[in-house]
């Protein structure tokens, strides 16, 4: 059962245990001690010490699950003891990645959840605030809405004693809520099947987010795709009975609340929203998974709405190159060669290498809008999962300062990245006898020569990143906040670079 959580914020005090059917400790090595200190119930305070002896308790990610009786309480009071890390592991994505393990062992039956972490009695860590606040939303995530039998979201308020100042603990709080509403929201879209989820209704997505916001936005048809040579995206979406489209949301945040930066940072996704690997065609175990192919235009989408509901003083522009890449008879054909927008010729060696196509084409677009700094997003290829497993992405950029800025912003995320080389002999795989380039390299350093292909339709100068989230975007079993399924990752990142953009 999926859970829907109210916060609230109070000091610490006794009090406060009465009303809660479950409390989560959260505690590291170090906080045990500071225990001792605080008023709770005794029959709290006695289980607690029965257990806390057991210094494994308090190592990153364990939750352990207690029932504590309560004098004048008919039911039991569900205890979880969380462990955040010893030392230099007790940081705010630990925070975050074991509130997302305890949200999933809420019991069914709670209603009021009391939060004691001595970490969040030090006024000066709203951040920790924040990240306990986005891994108990993101933890307890469910993809259900196509089950026949799927209870109504759970309602449950949470209190958390903290002496963060108000205002600022609010807008932790708040911050919190608006960029996990975001992932989920990239989790929803990167779980709709292609039936369901293709480029129009991807497109009807874009435009009630930016109605609900007062966004522009700008949806290029098959039409005005072929008027404006926009045909590298059309060439993979030709086959399909599904037309491509090419998706634009403008954030003018520098405009609406004073920012000093007037220049614009470009989101751009990979929009494939089934990938049956078109005249190339993949196996069909695992084909459907291919519905998840545009998870870098649902991270694209979230992203800009969680920078537009946040306020933040900069602009930014999402684009959301969405196409269906289907074998019809008229599909592209290996072979086949395709001439761009900037007038590059594509060689097509493979038609399942679709997504930096459509990427070329959606960086293309955000250069002619004027973008100063351009970052793609794409689950582009299963390379990247041999190079780095499936807990980290791959970065490919022109721009050593804008990669230092998508690591930090991934470590404020809590979403692992790792810069990947632009290898001379990578370039020379990708060049072709008979056009300019070609759209595969074969799969020796397969993850770079997809990111180097991009950086061909990038203007020289502009400052460009390539993300891939091949091994990232989907996970084989749930583990901290990240759900079975689709993850969302990459929409925090996205965002943490929209801040530290705005500074």
């Amino acid at each position: 059962m999926a859970m829907e959580f109210t916060f609230e914020t109070r000091p610490f005090a006794a009090a406060n245990y009465a009303e809660a059917d479950t409390v989560l400790v959260m505690v590291c090595k170090e906080c045990v001690p500071a225990l001792a200190g605080y008023e709770m119930p005794d029959a709290l305070r006695a289980a607690l010490d029965d257990v806390l002896t057991d210094v494994e308790l308090t190592r990153t990610d364990k939750v352990m699950a207690l029932t504590v009786a309560l004098p004048g309480r008919k039911a039991l009071q569900q205890v979880l003891l969380c462990g955040i890390g010893w030392g230099k592991e007790c940081t705010p994505a630990n925070m975050r990645t074991v509130a997302g393990s305890a949200s999933r062992l809420i019991s069914k039956r709670s209603k009021s959840v009391l939060v004691l972490a001595p970490l969040l009695h030090n006024p000066a860590r709203a951040h920790y605030l924040h990240a306990l606040v986005q891994g108990l939303m993101l933890g307890a995530y469910e993809f259900n809405k196509y089950k026949s039998d799927a209870e109504p979201a759970q309602q449950v308020a949470v209190t958390v004693l903290t002496e963060v100042p108000s205002a600022e603990a609010e807008a932790a709080v708040r911050g919190a809520q608006i960029e996990a509403r975001a992932v989920m929201l990239a989790r929803g879209l990167d779980s709709e099947p292609g039936n369901v989820l293709y480029p129009e209704t991807m497109a009807a997505q874009a435009q009630a987010i930016a109605e609900r916001l007062k966004l522009q936005c700008t949806v290029l048809n098959e039409q005005q795709l072929a008027e404006q040579q926009y045909n590298a995206l059309l060439a993979v979406g030709v086959g399909s009975a599904r037309p491509p489209r090419l998706i634009a949301l403008r954030y003018d945040g520098a405009a609406r609340y004073g920012g000093a930066k007037q220049d614009w940072l470009a989101f751009v996704g990979k929009g494939i929203t089934f990938d049956s690997g078109g005249i190339s065609i993949k196996p069909d175990d695992g084909m459907g998974e291919m519905k998840d192919d545009m998870s870098g235009a649902g991270a694209v989408l979230a992203a800009v709405q969680a920078v537009a509901e946040l306020q933040l003083p900069i602009n930014v522009l999402g684009v959301l190159a969405c196409a269906e890449n289907m074998p019809g008879g008229r599909a592209q054909r290996p072979g086949d060669i395709v001439r761009t927008a900037c007038g590059k010729t594509i060689e097509v060696i493979s038609t399942d290498a679709e997504g930096r196509m459509a990427l070329a084409d959606g960086v293309q677009y955000a250069a002619q809008q004027g973008a100063a700094t351009i970052v793609d997003i794409a689950t582009l290829t299963g390379a990247v999962i041999i190079a780095l497993g499936e807990q980290t992405s791959g970065i490919i950029s022109n721009d050593d300062a804008l990669v230092e800025q998508l690591k930090k912003a991934g470590k404020f995320a809590g979403e692992s990245w790792w810069q990947l080389p632009s290898l001379p002999e990578c370039r020379e795989q990708i060049k072709s006898d008979v056009a300019d380039i070609k759209n595969t390299g074969g799969r020796p350093g397969g993850c770079i020569t997809g990111g180097l292909f991009v950086e061909h339709f990038v203007p020289q100068g502009t400052p460009w990143a390539h993300l891939d989230i091949g091994g990232t975007a989907t996970a084989k079993s749930a583990r901290g906040c990240i759900p079975k399924g689709c993850t969302g990752f990459g929409t925090l990142t996205l965002v943490e670079l929209a801040k530290l953009y705005a500074q």
